[in-house]
C-alpha cells in the first residue's frame, strides 16, 4: 500500500515521505490536457489554412504528435517512479 502525501508533507524537513509520486500524477494529467488542447489547436489551424485537407492532416499529424508527446512524458515520469521504487525496495533490505 502506497503512502499518500498531504500538503503538510511539502514542509516536512525530515523527508520521511515523498511528494513526488503524487506530483507526478498531477503533472501527467496536465500533460494530457495540454497535449489534447494542442491537438485541437493543430486541427483548427490546419483547417483554417487548408480546408478539409488541412482538417484531415490536422487529425492525423496532430494525433501522431499527441501520442508521441504522451509516450515521451510517460517514459520520463516512469523513470522517476522507478527511482522511487528502487529506493523503497532498498529500504526494505536494511
Amino acid at each position: 500500500m502506497e503512502e499518500q502525501a498531504g500538503l503538510g508533507d511539502i514542509f516536512d524537513l525530515t523527508f520521511t515521505k515523498f511528494v513526488t509520486p503524487v506530483v507526478i500524477r498531477v503533472v501527467y494529467i496536465l500533460v494530457m490536457v495540454l497535449a489534447a488542447i494542442g491537438w485541437l489547436l493543430a486541427i483548427i489551424s490546419a483547417t483554417n489554412s487548408n480546408g478539409f485537407v488541412g482538417f484531415l492532416a490536422g487529425i492525423v499529424f496532430g494525433g501522431l504528435a499527441f501520442i508521441i508527446v504522451l509516450l515521451l512524458y510517460r517514459v520520463m515520469l516512469e523513470v522517476v517512479m522507478v527511482v522511487f521504487a528502487i529506493k523503497k525496495n532498498t529500504d526494505r533490505l536494511q
